[in-house]
């Protein structure tokens, strides 16, 4: 009598289906924590605008002003002198000034406010800072963050921010590193494209 063989295809066919129907269902939930994560993201990030807008009010009925340390970042002669043994407009002679700043809801419009104001102090000035804001009619009128990009729009209907391309480089450098400073921005984008551009 003949035993008919057993086949072990459909064991591997149902090992493969559990293994593709695993990969499927980790795909998907991979993908459902993305959009979680963004959602978290975006609910700490209202969360905080909420707790700005709380302290400002608290700060109102008790008078007392709370505040932030940031850095304005400025180009240092000499420094690009002592990296470069000449003046070359070296952009990682771009380098932090520490300022205090009321907190607020947007610290950000508020920090690049405070550098194209060019307000360096004597000291500053006297250990090599220099900087050519404030820009005749340059105007800033507002950020945006999308995505850790942060979108920089000015006004600048004199031509302030063109012309050669080691006083653009400088300027430009300078507006990019402080913005750099905040963990939520990746990168920087100017509004219009062809401002600062040499």
């Amino acid at each position: 009598m003949r035993v008919k063989k057993q086949q072990s295809f459909p064991t591997i066919r149902l090992v493969i289906v559990a293994f593709c129907g695993l990969s499927v269902f980790l795909l998907i939930l991979c993908f459902f924590q993305s959009g979680k994560l963004k959602s978290l993201e975006t609910r700490i990030a209202s969360l905080e605008r909420h707790q700005a807008a709380l302290e400002m009010e608290l700060s109102a009925v008790t008078g007392v002003q709370r505040t932030m340390e940031v850095n304005l970042y400025y180009y240092n002669e000499l420094l690009d002198r002592l990296m470069n043994g000449e003046v070359l407009c070296d952009t990682e002679a771009v380098i932090p000034v520490g300022r205090t700043i009321p907190n607020s809801q947007s610290p950000i419009n508020d920090v690049i406010r405070l550098l194209i104001r060019g307000e360096l102090t004597k000291a500053e000035e006297d250990l090599g800072f220099r900087t050519e804001f404030p820009g005749r009619e340059l105007q800033f009128l507002g950020a945006r963050l999308e995505d850790g990009v942060l979108y920089l729009k000015f006004s600048d209907p004199s031509g302030f921010t063109s012309g050669g391309s080691c006083r653009v480089n400088l300027l430009r450098a300078q507006i990019e590193k402080t913005a750099l400073q905040f963990e939520m921005v990746e990168s920087v984008v100017f509004e219009p494209e062809d401002i600062f551009q040499p």
